[in-house]
């Protein structure tokens, strides 16, 4: 995956060396963009996306609001089109809400997990509306039992005992919430590749509309508007 990074940014120690001492973004990072048809590992969703990575959070995998609202304003300013958020917290932020509008009226998509407590109260930021909510599904197309829900979900993705990379040039089995936001920011980006023209607001639209609907018919607060669907999403993107 190493071919598919761009320069990334620190926040932690304001430095140009966001490297992953937890394991937690490169897993992340392989789900969206491990090298495909290589024969090696795992394929990540996308084909030829870059990621950038941006450290805002410590080895424990605990980080303040300003670092992360710091980290999304340096991946607008240089260049991000899609910012994937594989973390939250229950408390609403000013600060971090300015950031996400920041992004939002830059054009950026924006994907966050929606945590894992199995609670319906809200996790920010992806209870905020600029942001795509994602909960997590196991493999039989259920909720994931872990998986936060609500009326603030978007759409769902596969989130339990998923294979990616990881640090120290290992690889390993996660669940979580951060492994189903992944994929629907490989989605997103995907769909900037095929249509570059379309805005992060039609984007979000195309993922939520043509999601494959799970549970009760229609929007729901287990799945939201149900699974994504990579082949009618690619469509519909094309189609605009």
């Amino acid at each position: 995956m190493s071919g598919r990074l761009t320069n990334g940014y620190n926040v932690l120690e304001n430095n140009d060396f966001p490297d992953d001492d937890s394991g937690h973004g490169t897993h992340v990072s392989g789900i969206i963009a491990s090298e495909t048809n290589n024969q090696e590992g795992i394929a990540g969703i996308t084909w030829y996306n870059k990621i950038m990575p941006i450290k805002a959070m410590g080895a424990e995998g605990y980080g303040t609001t300003f670092d992360i609202a710091k980290g999304i304003i340096w991946a607008v300013d240089h260049g991000a089109n899609v910012i994937n958020m594989s973390l939250g917290n229950y408390q609403p932020s000013s600060l971090l809400k300015e950031a996400i509008d920041y992004a939002y009226n830059k054009n950026v998509v924006m994907i966050s997990a929606a945590g894992n407590e199995n609670t319906i109260q809200p996790s920010y930021p992806a209870a905020y509306p600029e942001v795509l909510s994602v909960s997590a599904v196991d493999n039989t197309g259920r909720r994931a039992s872990f998986s936060n829900y609500g009326d603030y979900i978007d759409v769902s993705a596969p989130g339990v005992q998923i294979t990616s990379t990881y640090f120290n040039q290992q690889y390993a089995a996660l669940s979580g919430t951060s492994m189903a936001s992944p994929h629907v920011a490989g989605l997103a980006g995907l769909l900037l590749s095929a249509n570059p023209n379309l805005t992060n607001r039609e984007v979000i639209d195309i993922i939520k509309n043509s999601a494959y609907d799970l549970g009760i018919p229609g929007n729901d607060s287990d799945f939201g508007n149900g699974l994504i669907d990579v082949k009618n999403a690619l469509e519909a993107a094309q189609n605009e």
